[in-house]
Formats: C-alpha cells, structure tokens, sequence
C-alpha cells in the first residue's frame, strides 16, 4: 500500500505543483503570478492545467508497456537534455564573469547546519535513489528480464551519479556562495544563469519549462506504470479487494489501479491548490510539506521490502530466481543492511525532523494523520481480499528454470 500510493500523492501533489510552478516563473516572471488577477481565477486555472498533467500522465500509465515505455525514454532523454542546457549556460555565465563575490573554498563545503542537513537533506537524497527496481512491476511483460532488469539498474544508477555530480558541480564551480543561498532546485538554478543569454532568455526559458512540466509526467508515469502493476498483483494475492487486480484486455495493464490513482492524484492536487489559494500558505511551504509525507510513504515501504528481500532468501532458498544479487548470504545481509538503515534514517528524520519551516504541530499533523488513514485502509483492503471467495489461488505446473 505504501509503496503504491506514495505515487498518485506524488504525481498529484508534487509533480503537478512543480509543473504550475515552471510555467509560472518561465511563462509569467513570477511564482505568485495569478491568472485572471486573483484567487479564485488562478485557482480554477491551476486545476485545469493540473488536471491536464495528472490525466495525460494516467492516460500513458494506462497504455501498453511497449508504447508507455517510449513515453519514459523520452522524459529520460528531456531530463538529460535539461541537464545539457544549464551546463553550458553555466559555462557562458563563468567565462562572462556573471559571477559575483568570492569563489567557493574547501571551508564553505564543510556542513555546519546539522538540523538542516539530516531532516532537510539527507531524506531528499535518499529518495533521489529509490526506484530503480520499479521496472520489476513488469518484469512478465519483459522478453528478457533475467538481462534487462539487472542492466537497467546498473545503467540507471550510473546515469543519475553522473547527472547529479555534474549538476551540483556546476553550481559550485560557477556560482558565488551569495549566489547559491537563492538556488533550492534546478529552475532557480537554471534562472540564475539565464541572463547570459539577452533577449533569447524569454523564450528558452518558455522551452525550459514545457521541457520541465514533461520530464515531471514522465517520472510520475514510470513509477505509476511500475507501482500500480506491483499493487494489482498484490490485490489477486488477497492483500486488497480482487477489483483492484483487474487488467484492460485491450492493453495489458492494471486499469482498476491506474483509475484509481488517478483519482487520489486529483483529489490531492485539488487539496494542494485549494489550500494555496485559500489558505494562509504558499506554493513554496505547501510544496515541502506534500514532498515530506510523499518521501517518507515511500521510504517506509522499503523498511518492509529490504527485510523481506532476505526473508525469501531464507524461506525459500530453493526457489530458482531469474535474476539475483551475488555473493550468497554475506552479501545478501550487508546490502540489506545498509539499504534499510538508510531508509530508516530518511523516515525518522522526515517524520520527526530537527528543523522545519512550519510550526511542528502543523507539520506532524500533516505527516502521522494521513499515515493512519493509510494503515487503516490497509487492514480494510487486507480483510476484504481474504474475505472475498471469488479470489482462488490457480496453480499451473512450469517447467523448472535452470
């Protein structure tokens, strides 16, 4: 449950309100710019943009595997290609001597706002590096998973190193440290280097965040094509209500679960905006608290997948697996280990963190009253599908894989 419903929270929460967010600032100069001039307009306007983002974003999740897969290429290639942009701005903006004040030493590298790094750093990166696995939501649907799965986690893996070293190099190398207090995601990065450009900044930056609001829907697809799958399966497994495991006969993908995301990828968006708009916070503050709920559901999930992972290694050793970590239990133990101590590590502090930008109550309201819902509805789920006689286990003899 945790690992499925993090991603419409995400996607509906977070995506969709960073996708508002880059056309704003690119399209419209400013992150407080109201359309049609006050609340309720801007508001109205927000849902419909969101609504565009969530449902296209289902809509490919919906689609074959082999056609929602060129969707995540692409949104792969987009990210890269962003990347590639502000590399070489950075570039024009350092030998353009745009950089103002001191240059950066080994001393303004070291931390010193401890606070800041473990409850507001540490769970980001962590969450940087989750997912990888998702592609195994759909390893049947894979004519060689035994080569692809493992492949695509090493390549993916080496990708992001590469991207977020170059990334964070760049801003170092080339920003001031004055510079870098107004730098907190890549679209102010990105803004911070812009001016190199004159005339052409308005337009690029047009470009910049269409780039950027698609390469958010293709993040969001990908882990609902992966997530949705693996909580269907689970669903014909009695963990939740055999509705859930149904698949489109058309495409081959679990369409009860998609719909559903869908839904609660709505109903949070709707929330997020509303409570912008209405309430006494802002976009910024909204953002943080919906990605600090959305990091810790997902990072709780893993406290029970690591575990589980070395559980089967010992109850059922024998089984044949097609792909599998090397190096027998030493390995196994010490990958599960250090993975589940950093998860660990990301939800304590995300939970309980040491500094906040909201009043602690607020924040731990935010976080433990969903997370109650959340464990509620899965015990409902969870005696629902046991309860339901029409979900039968089928048994079908295979050939043993060797």
């Amino acid at each position: 449950m945790f690992y499925w419903i993090s991603n419409p929270l995400w996607l509906g929460g977070t995506l969709a309100v960073g996708a508002i967010a880059a056309i704003k600032s690119f399209w419209f100069g400013s992150l407080s710019f109201q359309f049609g001039g006050n609340a309720t307009t801007d508001a109205i306007v927000e849902i419909l943009i969101a609504l565009l983002f969530v449902w296209g974003t289902i809509w490919c999740a919906i689609l074959s595997l082999r056609v929602g897969k060129y969707i995540s290429v692409f949104g792969s290639y987009l990210k890269l290609g962003l990347l590639v942009v502000f590399i070489l701005l950075a570039f024009l903006f350092l030998v353009g001597g745009h950089s103002q004040g001191g240059s950066l030493n080994a001393a303004d590298l070291l931390p010193t706002n401890f606070g800041l790094i473990v409850s507001g750093i540490i769970p980001v990166l962590i969450f940087q590096w989750e997912g990888f696995e998702v592609q195994n939501g759909a390893g049947e649907e894979m004519v060689n998973p035994q080569r692809d799965v493992p492949r695509s986690i090493i390549r993916a893996g080496l990708t992001a190193v590469v991207a977020y070293a170059a990334f964070l190099i760049t801003i170092l190398l080339v920003l001031s440290p004055s510079q870098l207090s107004n730098v907190g995601s890549f679209l102010t990065a990105f803004k911070s280097v812009e001016s190199v450009l004159g005339p052409l900044a308005t337009p690029l930056g047009w470009i910049v965040a269409l780039a950027f609001a698609i390469a958010l829907a293709s993040s969001g697809g990908t882990w609902i094509m992966g997530a949705d799958r693996t909580y269907a399966i689970s669903a014909l497994d009695r963990t939740a209500p055999l509705v859930f495991g149904r698949f489109s006969g058309r495409y081959g993908t679990p369409i009860a679960v998609n719909l559903m995301s869908g839904t609660i990828a709505t109903v949070a968006m709707v929330a997020a905006i509303l409570v912008t708009a209405f309430g006494n916070g802002t976009i910024a503050t909204l953002f943080g608290l919906v990605l600090g709920f959305v990091i810790s559901t997902a990072t709780i999930a893993y406290l029970f997948i690591f575990p589980a992972f070395l559980i089967l290694r010992y109850k059922y050793a024998h089984v044949p697996r097609v792909y599998r970590v090397p190096g027998g239990m030493v390995v196994a133990w010490i990958v599960t280990l250090l993975a589940f101590a950093y998860a660990l590590i990301a939800v304590v502090f995300i939970l309980v963190p040491s500094t906040i930008s909201v009043d602690r109550l607020t924040y731990e309201l935010t976080q433990f009253i969903p997370l109650a819902i959340i464990i509620l509805l899965t015990v409902i789920f969870y005696v629902m599908g046991h309860r339901d006689t029409r979900n039968q286990d089928v048994y079908v003899d295979l050939p043993e894989i060797r």
